[in-house]
């Protein structure tokens, strides 16, 4: 703990004297860290702003990974999901100095999002943006009266034992948890039992079979329709009227081509508390305690963080067809930038923005979450 107080006092008082410091042509390049492609166009618009920097993007398949390995390649920036592991906050600068001096404001972002990146009361991580599980159906499939951005888990059950009645149970089916991998944990999660940390899992495997007896009869109905239908793939089985629900992300919606999406729709859930989940490989944006560029990611990061340069980015990403939705593939975790900004450049996702009360955040996930759920998690919760 003294250590880390050191390193922050010594991050307070350097910080003001970096604009006064005279720029060594050594100092010019920030390397960042990342997996997500956008970053190269960011980083690009960030070199093309000013003279001082160069950005230059290194392509990591899991920069959380990376960081937990000893002595790891020079990094200035690194943004990724998973990066608020405990394990890494102790590589970590903290970022209390950059809202002390006014370079950020705290209000401008979701308050419990910057929570998740804080350890021990120390803002180690800035949250850069997040995705919304969703599921998506047919524009004009369920009843006008579930016609807001999310269904509660009720009206949702309630939609598809509606239309398993109205439909013969052999040849359509409205959901199931298990046609996807990442419903199944989304599902499992909601339960409460399981925790990010793959803790109880049975209470979560428990919760995905009782709700597949409720929705589709039993297992072996479940799993006589899966093995008939599901070959296809998920926008056909939507068009074909076999199913009703596919379970998807809002970021995977909108990356859709525009002729695609204007035959579908898509509604958000929120659980038995009326909170919408937040998926949990949602971006973070860090710096190290040691070594790199700290001027040139202060100055990068005072950019990135700037709701006009995100609503520029976002709308040269339109501009060039990228399909990406948002930025870096989701929502801001700038509030004003999705309330304000998003609408005017996707104008059917007004109205689709959950509230920040109705918004639950993720919590920690180990840097090899990826992996773990997929060989660990998941196998044990579809048993």
């Amino acid at each position: 703990m003294r250590h880390f107080r050191l390193c922050l006092l010594l991050f307070i008082l350097i910080l003001p004297l970096l604009a006064g410091c005279p720029l060594d042509k050594t100092d010019q390049r920030i390397v960042l860290w990342t997996d997500r492609s956008e970053f190269a166009a960011y980083a690009q618009a960030f070199n093309s702003a000013q003279e001082d920097y160069k950005v230059e993007v290194v392509y990591k398949a899991s920069p959380a990974v990376e960081l937990t390995k000893k002595n790891p390649d020079r990094w200035d920036v690194a943004v990724g999901p998973f990066l608020n592991a405990p394990e890494i906050s102790e590589i970590l600068m903290p970022l209390e100095p950059l809202f002390s001096d006014g370079t950020l404001d705290k209000s401008q972002f979701y308050q419990s999002a910057l929570e998740k990146g804080s350890r021990n009361s120390h803002q180690m991580l800035l949250p850069v943006s997040f995705n919304i599980p969703a599921f998506m159906f047919q524009a004009g499939s369920i009843k006008p009266e579930f016609d807001s951005f999310a269904l509660s888990a009720d009206s949702f059950d309630q939609i598809c034992l509606d239309f398993n009645k109205a439909k013969s149970r052999h040849a359509k089916s409205a959901f199931s948890p298990l046609w996807n991998p990442e419903s199944a944990f989304f599902f499992a999660l909601l339960s409460e039992g399981l925790s990010a940390e793959h803790q109880n899992i049975e209470a979560g495997r428990n919760q995905v079979h009782k709700m597949i007896e409720s929705l589709c009869g039993s297992a072996k109905e479940e799993l006589r329709f899966r093995e008939k239908y599901l070959y296809k793939n998920s926008l056909e089985l939507l068009d074909s009227g076999h199913i009703l629900f596919w379970y998807s992300d809002v970021g995977h919606f909108y990356s859709l081509p525009a002729e695609r999406r204007r035959t579908l729709d898509f509604r958000c859930y929120q659980n038995h508390s009326g909170k919408i989940a937040v998926c949990e490989d949602m971006l973070w944006l860090g710096i190290p305690k040691k070594g790199g560029n700290l001027k040139g990611a202060v100055a990068f990061i005072k950019w990135m963080m700037d709701p006009q340069v995100q609503q520029n980015l976002i709308l040269n990403a339109r501009t060039m067809d990228i399909r990406s939705f948002g930025l870096a593939g989701g929502f801001s975790s700038i509030k004003k930038v999705n309330t304000e900004s998003l609408p005017k450049l996707y104008p059917f996702i007004n109205g689709s923005i959950p509230r920040e009360e109705l918004i639950m955040f993720p919590a920690p996930c180990q840097p090899d979450w990826y992996a773990v759920k997929k060989d660990t998690v998941i196998p044990r919760i579809i048993q």
